[in-house]
């Protein structure tokens, strides 16, 4: 019995590992899924990057398939990057974010610390 219940967990965790490693890396190449230890206070006040703050907040807003929650993540543009951080309910929102963020910074790095949390 006791091997059967060990067998069992390891047979769980192999399967939670391989659906972590299924879902890969980004397949855009300029979101990176990293800790980048930003906080919204770490915003900058240069005039283009609050502009792309502000048109990525409003492409989100606009967005009405995302919940009130996934509009409100944090936006953090420092120069070349946006850091984008939160919480949101579903995979398919945190797609739809990265995407807004991709269309309306196309030359800034996109890093991506966005969690599903059911």
């Amino acid at each position: 019995m006791k091997l059967w219940s060990i067998l069992m967990v390891m047979v769980l965790c192999t399967s939670f590992n391989l659906a972590i490693a299924k879902q890969g890396p980004s397949a855009n190449p300029r979101v990176v899924d990293q800790e980048t230890g930003l906080t919204a206070g770490d915003q900058s006040n240069k005039p283009q990057d609050v502009l792309v703050t502000k048109k990525i907040r409003a492409e989100l807003m606009k967005d009405t398939a995302l919940s009130m929650k996934a509009k409100n993540i944090k936006i953090i543009v420092i120069n070349n990057g946006v850091t984008l951080k939160g919480n949101v309910a579903t995979a398919d929102e945190r797609a739809r974010i990265l995407e807004h963020a991709y269309v309306t910074a196309p030359k800034h790095k996109i890093y991506n610390q966005i969690s599903v949390v059911k």
